[in-house]
């Protein structure tokens, strides 16, 4: 059935057949209210302010308010071509490989351009205690995403994972296990997902189709009143961070979401709050080199806490041939998603990645997206 030709009804049907894994109750108003407060304390916490006319991001249509905080600028004279066959074949950098290729070490704030185009925004929470706020919670939050959540395949993606098995599926994810058999992993660590996802789900009879649906989630986390409360007061926090640094890319991505209806990553989180589709927490990370898949014009917003003492965890721009410090402090990177990245190779560093992002297909403005974020609204008492 085609996607564009689903029925309410049909819809309907499959969401009545959807994991309950999948589904979300309304997060009550008196845990809203307390995360809230305690992200509004960030906009009271000073930073020297500097708004820059010369830069953009991409392709962000909003060219005023693109940097608001006072950075030494660093614009490159050239890129570094990066070799093309890391999308076949995972390339990891280590500090051994870092020392050969000459790559410069950053360990204080800055925001790096290329013919005015901004290739990455790193700073410290020396720079901001606003950082220091926002990353309060992260210690709790980690044990109980790893609790609550599936771990991502480290292959970066698995069409048929946690989809219903009947015959047909079971078939078509058997083939798809036996041609990623000996590849190789596209990161180590933990990685966790939540937030919206679109995927289509296969039947043999007519209760298939296109669905936009929660990400898997032990139903326990529904009832969970710290577990959401930390979630929750993060994550805004991290996009609070992102209105504060860059108004233009925290313009953007919440009017794609509201134009398209998008109901939240969070049940009952207003989108000036948090309008990302989805969220991601790491530990132990460490990625090969990839562009990832969001929006051009936005950025994916990463936040760190501290790896272990004694340990090590560094962020790699290739192309701009810097590896920024992500052990002495914590810090906040904001990163256009085409522009090839990495996390070093340090092994076990306890370290925690979080992660806003927002996926081209969730807010589409389609038929589609209007029926199921219509249905979404119902359920959960929108």
């Amino acid at each position: 059935m085609a996607s564009s030709n689903m029925t309410t009804e049909h819809m309907n049907l499959l969401f009545k057949n959807m994991s309950e894994m999948r589904k979300r109750k309304k997060i009550k108003p008196s845990i809203l209210k307390r995360a809230f407060t305690e992200v509004d304390k960030i906009k009271k916490i000073s930073f020297r302010k500097k708004e820059y006319s010369d830069i953009f991001w991409g392709d962000n249509p909003y060219k005023e308010n693109s940097l608001v905080i006072d950075l030494p600028h660093i614009e490159l004279e050239a890129i570094t071509p990066v070799r093309q066959d890391f999308r076949k074949k995972a390339v990891y950098y280590d500090e051994e490989r870092v020392k050969k290729e000459g790559m410069k070490y950053i360990d204080t704030s800055c925001v790096i351009t290329y013919r005015g185009e901004i290739m990455i925004v790193y700073i410290t929470e020396t720079t901001d205690k606003a950082i220091t706020k926002a990353t309060e919670r992260i210690s709790s939050l980690a044990p109980k995403m790893e609790a609550y959540y599936p771990v991502k395949e480290n292959t970066f993606y698995s069409p048929f994972r946690l989809t219903d098995k009947d015959a047909t599926i079971k078939e078509k994810q058997e083939a798809y296990e036996y041609k990623m058999k000996g590849k190789e992993a596209r990161y180590t660590g933990k990685n966790w997902m939540d937030g919206m996802i679109r995927y289509f789900q296969g039947s043999k009879n007519s209760a298939g189709g296109t669905i936009v649906a929660y990400q898997p989630r032990k139903v326990e986390a529904n009832d969970d009143d710290e577990f959401l409360f930390d979630l929750v007061y993060t994550y805004c926090a991290l996009y609070e961070l992102e209105k504060r640094y860059a108004p233009s890319i925290a313009k953007y991505r919440y009017e794609l979401a509201s134009n398209a209806g998008f109901i939240g990553a969070f049940p009952s989180v207003p989108l000036e709050r948090h309008c990302a589709t989805g969220v991601g927490a790491s530990l132990d990370f460490a990625s090969s080199i990839h562009n990832d898949s969001g929006i051009s014009g936005l950025t994916e917003t990463i936040i760190w806490n501290l790896p272990e003492k004694g340990m090590k965890q560094y962020f790699i721009s290739p192309t701009i041939n810097l590896v920024f410090d992500l052990t002495k402090h914590k810090a906040i990177i904001l990163q256009p998603p085409k522009v090839p990245h990495s996390t070093l190779s340090t092994g076990n560093h306890k370290g925690v990645g979080l992660v806003n992002i927002t996926k081209a297909n969730i807010v589409a403005e389609t038929e589609l997206n209007k029926k199921w974020y219509s249905i979404w609204k119902r359920s959960i008492g929108l």
